[in-house]
């Protein structure tokens, strides 16, 4: 990891809420995997103190994407960002995805949670079978589908809680099903932790591999401040900053 200073390259407004940022980060973008994340200062003063966490949409070098929600005063901040603006960002950061070949991989993706798994379809969908389900509140909040339509995907499956678009339900409604019908091997789920919770209920029996890339609170992102501990089966305890964010699903204890 390194912590430098970069150019942002463009701040996109994609909808009243989320933006997609470009930033130039040479570093970054070299030597980042799925699954990595950065720590950002959004502020050049002392307000906000800590720096906070996003995982890395996508990598080209040497740029890199960052995809984010205006839930709070860090990332309103954040959102403030022009073009050719410098940003101070630290990583990679975390752990990263294990390398897979000829498989049949499931990517599971509520709401925000599509910045890893975009990154991930990126990187596996050459020498594996992707499968994606993607969801969120409402159409309004799948910003990325056309983006998503592009990348090489054996098959796509919308949700949405209002049933705006695609399917009427959770992305946890059929999993199990679209397991089965497509003998997927592997699953890559990230979101909220209630979709997890449901998650790890339907699919822990049905014999696939799966990974998971867990979001929370930060306040360093290399593991001095525990802030951003999680409780396993075993009862020990894993920072998400360094042994994840990427874990084994059923290594977690939910």
């Amino acid at each position: 990891m390194k912590e430098e200073r970069y150019f942002v390259k463009e701040n996109k407004k994609i909808n009243e809420n989320y933006f997609l940022m470009k930033i130039k980060a040479e570093y970054i973008s070299k030597n980042s995997k799925p699954g990595n994340f950065v720590m950002v200062n959004v502020s050049e003063t002392f307000d906000p103190l800590l720096k906070r966490p996003f995982g890395i949409f996508k990598s080209e070098p040497p740029f890199i994407w960052l995809y984010f929600e205006v839930v709070g005063k860090g990332t309103k901040l954040l959102s403030n960002f022009k073009k050719n603006d410098k940003i101070s960002i630290l990583g990679p950061l975390g752990n990263s995805l294990p390398e897979f070949k000829n498989k049949k991989i499931l990517m599971i993706a509520g709401g925000r949670g599509i910045v890893p798994i975009f990154y991930s379809i990126n990187t596996y969908s050459q020498h594996n079978d992707i499968f994606l389900v993607y969801g969120a509140k409402s159409g309004k909040d799948l910003n990325l589908y056309e983006d998503i339509k592009s990348k090489k995907l054996k098959k796509l499956f919308l949700y949405t809680d209002d049933g705006s678009v695609g399917k009427k339900g959770f992305v946890t409604s059929d999993v199990k099903n679209i397991i089965n019908n497509n003998k997927v091997d592997i699953t890559i789920s990230c979101g909220p932790e209630p979709m997890f919770k449901t998650l790890v209920k339907k699919i822990e029996h049905v014999g696939t591999e799966n990974y998971i890339s867990m979001e929370t609170i930060m306040g360093c992102g290399f593991g001095i401040c525990h802030s951003c501990v999680k409780k396993t089966k075993n009862n020990n305890y894993k920072q998400v900053c360094t042994d994840g964010p990427i874990f084994k699903m059923e290594d977690i204890k939910w």
